[in-house]
């Protein structure tokens, strides 16, 4: 998927952002650690996501007419799923920044962060699958409409 290919897409630009969160705590467990300079990045970039996730809801919750099936469909729940894990993500990464926490507990946190990105992931997997899916339901009644008048 190149970057023109999300550009419309917010959902599948934080999947890129998310997985590349992913990989990075996977890493920092395969390391058995997690440096300053890596937790200094996820937090960054994970509460930058949950900011992204907070746009997707805003704008899809803007809509008058979508808005009420939006809040009731399972997109609303896994975005807000994906936004609790990228907050824990970087909650957990800022204690690293801010506490020094030693080298012992850091692979325990980058054990915690990976499955907060994992979670993140999947949540948003499922946000993306479910938006496309209520998005070509909502044009295929829209082309019965108009075919019917």
């Amino acid at each position: 998927m190149t970057h023109s290919d999300t550009a419309g897409r917010p959902v599948a630009q934080l999947l890129v952002v998310t997985r590349s969160l992913v990989e990075l705590t996977d890493r920092a467990v395969s390391d058995s650690e997690l440096s300053h300079a890596a937790a200094d990045v996820l937090v960054f970039a994970a509460r930058q996501a949950a900011r992204l996730v907070e746009d997707v809801v805003s704008l899809r919750s803007r809509d008058p007419d979508g808005a009420s099936a939006f809040v009731q469909c399972s997109s609303s729940t896994d975005l807000d799923r994906a936004y609790s894990d990228l907050e824990c993500l970087a909650e957990a990464a800022g204690m690293i920044r801010a506490h020094g926490i030693g080298t012992q507990y850091r692979a325990h946190l980058a054990y915690l962060m990976r499955y907060a990105a994992e979670s993140a992931c999947s949540a948003l997997e499922r946000a993306e699958q479910s938006m496309n899916l209520a998005d070509i339901t909502s044009l295929t009644n829209s082309w019965a409409m108009d075919a019917h008048n």
